[in-house]
């Protein structure tokens, strides 16, 4: 039964004052993430952040405890309780999400920039509003929400990490010291992932891996002039194009090493036909020229950006801009990978498999070198069953007028194994208002305002309809 219309009034009331002006605050803060500022710990922004947001945090429900948790070298995090109110003795809910950004990029339009929050037509700009700061202020605004209502609750924990745009490569730490303190969720809640529409809530059933490193070819230990070397010393540029040619088909895109790919089940293709026919994701993308998609389908495109492996060069070191270079055969290439695996690859594997055909039997007897390695595999979510689905479906109903959605991300989070392995019994809610255009990661990234409220509301709803006793 959907929640008394108070407890919507007090969500929408709050978006247009308080959870709107503390989201805001949070996109002025320069929190990027650890990758992308090696002055994180000494800057102390990261914590900053986390701080900040406690404090609104804190203002909101006086009565929950906000424990920043650290340790020497790993990003901080922000660790949340909620004591439950009245007599509702069910099983914890758990929210997670977190609070470090992707770095400021360039091309943003006239009036908009990365740290500055700006209101327009319904949409919040500013990098780390979608991408996921939301998350923490909606999941505390829902609470806050029910808590005015009256409405009983039971006990809630939330963690907010700053180094998930960096592959959240320690928070397994953090997960396993909370795990007991925490006990049996009963479910998981990520806000950190895609919507296909804005129309529904969608629920995200499987999400890549990733794996990614920096390669470096070297031929010589300083440059030299072209016109005496070329012909004679080989251009670390072809070299690294010989390499890369091992793993990617140039023509197609398609990987080639058996490690980056899987069989899809038969079920899966079965519901990304079904997508397909819905919408084209091949509609997404502003298109340079005559550019266009490399699937010929609306059906190839999906499984090719959820169920197949990917690599893009998302970096390059050794090039001089076109403006400024001269006749000079460059000592060396350096690019930055970026893998995609399919959710059911193993992706230390594939990693090891990549450095291998990287390293082995090069051209020339060129100078390979592997850094900056990492690797973490994908996630395929079980359905909601039993109350959740059900509350679900009937607070989409209510609150949208549709049912609920489910999808496949070509995204990664790479934490969602850690959280399975400390919670293998809880049962995971992995959405988020991230919808095709929003822009996270690149110029002008923005927040549906009104989605965000209405996903608010089906946070306080989840949390409402968990039951009372042990048949939660």
């Amino acid at each position: 039964m959907p929640l008394p219309s108070n407890v919507y009034d007090s969500i929408h009331g709050a978006w247009a004052g308080d959870t709107l002006e503390g989201l805001m605050d949070f996109i002025r803060i320069p929190a990027k993430s650890r990758a992308f500022n090696p002055n994180w710990e000494a800057d102390g922004i990261l914590k900053r952040a986390l701080e900040d947001s406690a404090r609104w945090g804190r203002r909101l429900l006086p009565d929950a405890e906000f424990e920043i948790i650290e340790k020497t070298g790993i990003p901080p995090a922000l660790f949340i309780r909620i004591p439950a109110s009245g007599n509702h003795a069910g099983k914890p809910a758990f929210f997670y999400g977190h609070l470090d950004k992707q770095p400021e990029t360039v091309g943003w339009s006239e009036g908009l920039g990365p740290w500055t929050p700006v209101l327009r037509d319904g949409r919040l700009y500013g990098r780390g509003g979608v991408d996921d700061g939301y998350n923490y202020y909606l999941t505390l605004t829902a609470v806050k929400a029910l808590k005015d209502a009256g409405i009983e609750h039971p006990e809630i924990f939330c963690l907010y990490e700053t180094d998930e745009e960096s592959g959240s490569r320690d928070l397994a730490q953090y997960i396993q010291a909370l795990a007991p303190r925490i006990g049996t969720p009963a479910f998981i809640a990520i806000a950190d992932l895609g919507c296909n529409d804005m129309k529904r809530v969608w629920l995200t059933q499987s999400l890549r891996g990733t794996v990614s490193l920096t390669v470096d070819v070297r031929v010589l230990n300083a440059p030299s002039h072209s016109g005496l070397a070329s012909g004679v010393v080989p251009s670390s540029f072809r070299i690294m194009r010989a390499l890369l040619a091992r793993i990617e088909d140039a023509q197609t895109g398609e990987l080639l090493l058996p490690e980056l790919n899987c069989e899809v089940p038969a079920d899966i293709l079965e519901c990304l036909r079904s997508l397909a026919q819905e919408s084209d994701v091949r509609t997404c993308f502003d298109w340079a020229g005559d550019t266009h998609a490399q699937a010929e389908t609306a059906f190839e495109a999906l499984l090719a950006n959820t169920w197949k492996p990917s690599m893009c060069v998302v970096g390059a070191d050794g090039l001089p801009p076109c403006d400024n270079a001269g006749n000079v055969l460059r000592s060396n290439t350096s690019l930055r990978l970026s893998f995609r695996t399919p959710p059911i690859v193993n992706a230390k594997a594939a990693l090891q498999a990549i450095i291998r055909i990287l390293t082995t039997n090069v051209p020339c007897g060129a100078q390979v070198s592997v850094s900056r390695a990492e690797a973490a595999s994908g996630f395929v979510s079980s359905l909601p069953a039993g109350w959740l689905r059900n509350t679900l479906e009937d607070a989409g109903e209510a609150i949208f007028g549709n049912s609920t959605g489910y999808l496949f991300c070509g995204a990664s989070i790479g934490t969602l194994p850690a959280f399975k392995a400390a919670f293998p019994e809880s049962p995971f809610i992995n959405t988020g208002a991230l919808g095709p255009a929003c822009n996270a990661h690149a110029p002008n990234e923005w927040l549906d305002l009104t989605y965000a409220e209405k996903l608010t509301c089906i946070f306080a709803e989840l949390i409402a309809g968990i039951p009372r006793g042990d048949e939660s």
